[in-house]
């Protein structure tokens, strides 16, 4: 057999070792990427505390103008209509929804659409849901005060849960299941240790707003129905999420909204509560600022939503919406002078921390379960 030529040899034996070299690179290639993990940019840093401060600054004059348009008088008139109320907020935040949808087909360069494929009985259902969500718990703030329907609306992980299993056929979690036993707990705690009354306190005012009266128990059945809507619609959105591809957020907004809107125009429409409002309107003109302020700071919040999920992702969305409803509890009791004991601020802080609460409790129990079915194991074999 003929030698080969000495530079043959050589090119052949840089090949292997390239070869070689780039294995073992490819293999430390993981632990490089991850020393060399990029770090968020000063504007990135500044855009995730517009985005926080502007969900916190937006639901918390979202949740003034609720509370104050139930409770305040207008030249000695009340706002009652709900239904028209949430007519307005839908068709605000279907707006920018839809300028949403327009800017980013634009960026992407893709194809524009709204439904975003999806049947319309699906959207119909989740839509009623939706409405029946916001009209009764908008609702129950006539009844009832502000931090009683939001630590309670705040269970909604309750009926959803529920939702989930009959309506997405999912199973219920640990994880989940530790949820419902906390955030009951906190609700318990809220509404059973009510602060002492004091004497010469008027009938409805601070300490008395917690008297089990039909009124009171109106209002929490109110929110009751308004947490059976979110078991219905929660799950609903879940499922048109992981069914169809092509529907973001911006489409979900846009077509809840829509259908929402339609829904509440034809309810006020049909018992002519929309007449009565814009009679209201036209006689008491100083509640168009606050209607104009409900309607903006809702879809305002909604859009920072959507940017600080993009952006950072939904663990960080939760912290920071946990965080808001706190804010909300805190100024409604001073703005509005509700009377809350100290047993109820646990209560308020259990409810509002269940979210890293429950999964800790849940994979202490996990853990738990698995040690003794191991000892089990090992007493069967001995």
């Amino acid at each position: 057999m003929a030698a080969e030529p000495v530079g043959v040899i050589k090119s052949r034996n840089n090949t292997i070792n390239g070869n070689v070299a780039g294995a073992k690179s490819s293999k430390k290639a993981p632990n490089e990427r991850k020393e060399a993990k990029k770090e968020p940019s000063l504007i990135e840093h500044v855009l995730f505390y517009v985005y926080v401060i502007g969900v916190w600054t937006a639901f918390l004059s979202y949740s003034w103008t609720q509370e104050a348009l139930a409770k305040e008088d207008f030249d000695g008139k009340k706002f009652h209509f709900t239904h028209t109320q949430v007519f307005l907020q839908s068709s605000a935040n279907m707006l920018v929804a839809l300028v949403a949808i327009c800017l980013e087909t634009w960026y992407k360069s893709g194809d524009f659409t709204l439904n975003a494929g999806v049947n319309l009985k699906h959207w119909l259902i989740a839509s009623l849901g939706y409405q029946g969500a916001h009209f009764f718990g908008l609702h129950s703030l006539h009844y009832v005060s502000f931090p009683v329907q939001i630590v309670i609306k705040s269970c909604k992980t309750v009926p959803v849960l529920i939702g989930e299993v009959l309506i997405a056929g999912e199973k219920a979690t640990l994880k989940k299941c530790v949820s419902v036993v906390i955030l009951s707990l906190g609700v318990i705690l809220f509404l059973f240790f009510k602060p002492s009354k004091k004497k010469g306190i008027a009938a409805g005012t601070g300490d008395d707003e917690f008297e089990m009266t039909s009124e009171f128990f109106f209002g929490l059945f109110m929110i009751l129905l308004a947490l059976i809507c979110d078991g219905i619609y929660g799950p609903y959105q879940s499922f048109i999420k992981n069914t169809y591809e092509k529907c973001g957020a911006f489409h979900l907004m846009f077509n809840m909204n829509l259908w929402q809107g339609i829904f509440s125009f034809l309810f006020a429409l049909g018992d002519g509560e929309l007449m009565q409002f814009l009679g209201f309107v036209q006689q008491h003109p100083s509640v168009i600022p606050y209607l104009i302020n409900f309607c903006a700071s809702m879809a305002i919040g909604s859009s920072f939503i959507y940017l600080l999920q993009r952006s950072c992702g939904a663990l960080t969305v939760t912290k920071t919406t946990t965080v808001r409803k706190l804010f909300s509890v805190l100024f409604s009791a001073f703005y509005f002078g509700h009377t809350i004991s100290a047993v109820q601020w646990i209560g308020v802080v259990v409810v509002f921390s269940t979210k890293f609460t429950a999964p800790m409790v849940a994979g202490q129990m996990s853990a738990l379960l698995g040690f003794q079915k191991q000892r089990q194991a090992k007493q069967k074999i001995n």
